[in-house]
């Protein structure tokens, strides 16, 4: 097949700084056109293990052992630096690849730079603050020391490819860990530019490897992998067992972040115009594919109706479009499988009972685009109120008083997620308080900052990304215990005369 991508890429897999061809390739589709954008390189459990062995090498390496943080930290900040020129290519490679709107991929590949300059500061400053003291005993020295955690193979979803890779090997790096990271086979070709960055920004052979392929060819021969130190995923709860059983049999620490289905709770005292917004952005951004979404509106039922109109009436002035144009909001589903799923959870939803207060079905035509829905009248167990759909799908109940919104709230499988939008500030905190999720809201929702650690309680996972817990999840800690030369325990030792 041809090559339709215009935009700089890479179609093979990245291995001990050196770009590699196999035999086997698959097919990436702009999945907002149906059309063929390249084919790129399906590794072999042969491929994986040589990538798997140039980040042990290279961990063992004189030369990496000796980099000290702030060397890495300089690395961190070119290549966040050289992200930063080549925004617009990043930006329009990722729309092509995943569907998401142009504004939307630019504002992705921004939280991509800030993560590397993020962590090339906290790296710069890790060697003073490696080692640390905890004991007043006179006759002992107890000292923490930080170290690498060492290997680690990281999975990667296709819902924000980049934003999803970056804060996992950005810390990684800044911690002295050397990695594998396998992105996703619906959409690699961004995580695979992370292979021109490292080299441009002087990254050591080994430090960085990158493959592609499917999860279960490639990604299975990364997570059984015998010479791993760590495992950090991203994605479906799914796909999270499966990653955890390889983790057990191996007893590997990880890091597993997963689904959600995160509730926004509107109290009857919301500026409506500005909940409505808020709602909004929750569940149709990258047209709902975003596992902190709080696709569960709780609206209180004094306000319901005034607010569902004007809610209605926003949504549907969110039609899908070409995602590469500057005015489009809501892009396309990333792939045909993806549009299956959503329309099968509205379609079941309806038969149940539910009412579509406005979309419900896909975008006739060319393109993988399904209309912003809202649906109303689930009961609270039914299927499209309790699973996670993972489309730009609003699923609404309305709650009498505060008690029954955070019952209501927290009555998920899921933790990630969820937002309280009142004016009084004390509700905000109590409600705040009580909910079950790793990250809440006040009077907003999916507002992130890469200093705040994200991850979720409950299915949504553990362990946590962003911020300094970040660059803990890389560290292990070693406590080693000195005694004075002349010091000696009596139990033992017979006491001088």
């Amino acid at each position: 097949m041809r090559h339709v991508c215009s935009v700089p890429h890479r179609t093979q897999l990245f291995i001990n700084n050196e770009w590699k061809t196999t035999p086997k390739t698959f097919n990436v589709t702009n999945p907002a056109t149906e059309e063929h954008l390249f084919e790129c390189a399906a590794a072999s459990p042969a491929d994986v293990d040589a990538a798997v062995q140039s980040s042990r090498t290279c961990f063992h390496s004189k030369e990496w052992k000796a980099m000290t943080g702030k060397e890495r930290g300089t690395i961190l900040r070119k290549m966040g630096a050289l992200l930063k020129e080549q925004r617009e290519d990043f930006s329009l490679l990722e729309t092509l690849d995943n569907g998401k709107p142009i504004n939307e991929s630019r504002a992705d590949i921004d939280v991509c730079v800030q993560v590397f300059d993020f962590y090339a500061d906290l790296a710069d400053n890790l060697d003073a603050t490696r080692t640390t003291d905890v004991t007043n005993n006179p006759d002992l020295n107890v000292r923490l020391v930080k170290q690498p955690i060492g290997v680690c193979g990281m999975v990667t979803p296709w819902n924000f490819p980049l934003m999803q890779s970056v804060p996992k090997i950005a810390p990684a790096l800044a911690a002295g860990c050397t990695m594998v990271l396998k992105p996703s086979s619906v959409c690699p070709a961004t995580s695979m530019r992370l292979g021109d960055l490292a080299l441009a920004a002087g990254l050591p052979a080994g430090a960085l490897n990158i493959i592609t392929g499917t999860g279960r060819d490639a990604g299975a021969a990364l997570l059984d992998h015998k010479d791993l130190d760590y495992l950090s995923f991203t994605g479906s709860s799914g796909v999270g067992h499966t990653v955890m059983d390889a983790a057990a049999k191996k007893l590997l620490p990880s890091l597993v972040e997963l689904g959600g289905k995160g509730a926004i709770i509107v109290f009857d005292d919301a500026d409506i115009d500005s909940a409505v917004d808020w709602v909004m952005i929750g569940i149709f951004p990258c047209a709902g594919q975003v596992c902190s979404a709080t696709s569960r509106l709780l609206i209180s039922e004094k306000i319901e109706e005034k607010f569902m109109a004007r809610l209605v009436e926003e949504t549907k002035k969110l039609t899908a479009g070409d995602p590469l144009l500057e005015e489009t909001k809501l892009g396309s589903l990333t792939s045909a499988s993806q549009r299956e799923i959503v329309d099968g959870f509205v379609e079941r939803a309806v038969k149940e009972g539910a009412e579509v207060l406005c979309g419900g079905k896909a975008v006739p035509g060319k393109g993988y685009f399904y209309e912003a829905t809202i649906l109303k009248g689930l009961a609270e167990d039914s299927e499209a109120w309790v699973e996670e759909i993972f489309g730009p799908v609003l699923a609404v109940r309305s709650f009498a008083t505060e008690e029954e919104a955070i019952r209501l709230a927290n009555n998920s499988q899921y933790g990630l997620g969820n937002a309280v939008i009142s004016r009084d500030p004390e509700r905000c905190e109590r409600v705040a308080q009580e909910l079950q999720a790793g990250i809440v809201w006040k009077n907003c929702s999916n507002a992130l900052t890469v200093e705040a650690p994200f991850g979720g309680f409950k299915k949504s996972g553990f362990g946590k990304e962003y911020g300094a817990m970040g660059l803990e999840e890389y560290m292990q800690t070693k406590v080693i215990t000195a005694c004075k030369p002349d010091f000696t325990y009596e139990w033992y030792v017979p006491k001088k005369q």
